[in-house]
């Protein structure tokens, strides 16, 4: 949005518990998460406003805290960020090839259940593959994901 001379997205949404949390934590299953993204001129700031929700089947949501968090990124000069763009560079093409394959899987229109793990490895580790280039490559890695009649 682009209001009285601010630029932010903000959402608000139900998620799972953080990796940092459901390895540690029993005491709560769902985190409702509030994010705004707002660009700065200094660069953007990230600004959470989050619960850590009790969610029970046939039972209202019981808030077992509230948690802040506020991150500021400031702009640095973009030779510091030299060998992210050349990667950058080296890489769109597979991954233009990956958000495409996703496009077409998406536009089945239809519910989409995934493989957690093909061949002991999740997804993004086939995908980060450096041997992995070709559209011939990608699209049966990210068919072999895809459960074709869930439970």
């Amino acid at each position: 949005m682009h209001v009285d001379g601010k630029s932010y997205w903000e959402n608000t949404t139900s998620a799972p518990l953080p990796r940092r949390e459901y390895t540690t934590r029993s005491d709560y299953n769902v985190t409702m998460r509030g994010n705004r993204h707002e660009i700065t001129d200094y660069g953007w700031v990230h600004d959470q406003d989050n619960l850590k929700i009790i969610r029970k089947e046939g039972q209202e949501d019981q808030i077992l805290a509230a948690e802040k968090g506020y991150n500021t990124y400031k702009r640095v000069d973009d030779s510091r960020c030299a060998a992210a763009a050349q990667w950058w560079k080296d890489n769109n093409d597979k991954w233009s090839t990956v958000r495409s394959k996703w496009d077409e899987v998406y536009n089945r229109n239809t519910d989409l259940h995934l493989h957690e793990k093909v061949d002991n490895k999740v997804l993004f580790k086939h995908l980060f593959d450096e041997e992995i280039k070709t559209k011939d490559q990608i699209d049966p890695i990210i068919e072999s994901f895809i459960i074709s009649n869930p439970k």
